[in-house]
C-alpha cells in the first residue's frame, strides 16, 4: 500500500470529518434529507457508517494475508485517532495536562517514531537469517530526532499516515511460515505475528493517552466528533483491508454528505 494515495485522500476529507467533528447536538437535529424522506442530520454521518459496515463484511470475506488482516486492525485504530483529533484546535496540541506529561503533540510525535521502529523490526524479523542476531541493529533504527510533529494536527496525521502506509508496504503479504519467526519486543521473546499485533495495540495505547490529555485541558467532545471517530475508523480498516476504491467511495460520499448538511 503505496503512502501517495494515503496522503492526497486525507487532503480531499479532512474538511469534511473536521467539519461534522465540529456540529454539536442542537446542529445535529436539524433536518437531512435522504431518499426523499427527512432525517436528522447526525444520520449523514450515521448513514455513512452504514454503508462501511455494509462494504467491511463484504471486504472481509475476500481473502487476504493474515498480516493484512493484523494490520487493517492498526488502520482501524489510526482512523479512530484520526477522528479525535482532526480539526482541534491548535492551541491545545502544546499544553501539557501535568508538568511531566507529555503534550499532544509529543504524544502524536512519539507514535509516528514508534510506527517507523515497529516496521523495521518487523520486517527484519521476518527476513533474518537463523545465524542473524535476533534483535535488528541499533543503527537501523530511525532515531527519535529524525522525526518531526510540526504544524497542525491535520499535518502530524498525514505524517502518521505515511508511516502506516510504509508498514503496510513492508508487511502486508508475509507468508504464513514467517508468522512465527522468533523475535524481541523490549527484553521478551515473541514472535512475529505478536509484533504485528504491537501495531495496532500502540496506537490504541496512546489513543487513550490522548483521550486523558483533553479531559484534564477541559476539553470536551461533541456528539459529531464521537460519531466521526466511528466513521473513521471504519473507513480505514476497509482500507487496511486493501480495497482503498471502496474507501475512497465511502469518502467521498461522507464530503457530499456534510455539504448537503451544512447547504
Amino acid at each position: 500500500m503505496a503512502a501517495t494515495p494515503i496522503i492526497r485522500r486525507m487532503a480531499d476529507d479532512d474538511a469534511a470529518l473536521a467539519g461534522f467533528a465540529a456540529l454539536d447536538e442542537d446542529t445535529l437535529s436539524r433536518p437531512w434529507m435522504w431518499q426523499g424522506g427527512k432525517m436528522d442530520a447526525r444520520y449523514a454521518l450515521y448513514r455513512t457508517l452504514g454503508d462501511a459496515q455494509e462494504i467491511a463484511v463484504a471486504v472481509a470475506a475476500r481473502p487476504h494475508p493474515e498480516s493484512r488482516r493484523i494490520l487493517a486492525l492498526a488502520q482501524r485504530a489510526f482512523g479512530d485517532l484520526r477522528g479525535l483529533m482532526t480539526g482541534l484546535p491548535d492551541e491545545l496540541l502544546d499544553l501539557k495536562p501535568h508538568e511531566k506529561e507529555w503534550s499532544l503533540r509529543e504524544t502524536l510525535r512519539h507514535i509516528i517514531w514508534i510506527e517507523r521502529r515497529y516496521a523495521t523490526q518487523a520486517r527484519y524479523a521476518a527476513d533474518r537469517r537463523d545465524s542473524d542476531p535476533i534483535r535488528v541493529a541499533t543503527d537501523r533504527l530511525v532515531p527519535e530526532a529524525e522525526i518531526y510533529a510540526t504544524g497542525d494536527a491535520i499535518a502530524i496525521l498525514a505524517r502518521l499516515a505515511a508511516a502506516r502506509a510504509e508498514s503496510h508496504r513492508l508487511l502486508d503479504d508475509v507468508a504464513p511460515a514467517q508468522m512465527t519467526r522468533p523475535t524481541q519486543w523490549m527484553h521478551y521473546d515473541v514472535d512475529l505475528r505478536f509484533r504485528l499485533h504491537r501495531f495496532a495495540a500502540h496506537v490504541l495505547e496512546h489513543t487513550v493517552q490522548c483521550k486523558k490529555t483533553l479531559a484534564t485541558l477541559g476539553w470536551r467532545a461533541t456528539e459529531g466528533r464521537r460519531i466521526v471517530r466511528l466513521v473513521a475508523a471504519a473507513i480505514a480498516e476497509i482500507e487496511g483491508l486493501g480495497a482503498r476504491d471502496e474507501a475512497r467511495k465511502l469518502e467521498a460520499a461522507l464530503v457530499e454528505r456534510f455539504a448537503s448538511v451544512t447547504a
